[in-house]
């Protein structure tokens, strides 16, 4: 019980953009890089870059080494 509230206080300071994001990750729980996050909506990508850092510094997402690409990050969300 103690975890939804906290997880509800998390959610109501979060911007329209990072809340957007997070629903997106959710959906596809395998995660996402930056680039398949912005097929999926429209916004520009510094805005998606700046939601992704918010929702790691709440530690809402986490972020791992895509395999297939060293340059790039894999982003799943937390549950």
């Amino acid at each position: 019980m103690q975890s939804s509230i906290f997880y509800g206080d998390e959610m109501a300071k979060l911007t329209k953009s990072q809340q957007i994001i997070l629903a997106v990750l959710r959906e596809n729980s395998n995660g996402m890089t930056p680039k398949e996050i912005l097929n999926r909506v429209d916004f520009a990508p510094r805005t998606v870059r700046y939601a992704l850092r918010k929702l790691l510094s709440r530690r809402l997402v986490t972020r791992v080494s895509c395999l297939q690409d060293m340059r790039q990050y894999i982003y799943m969300p937390l549950e």
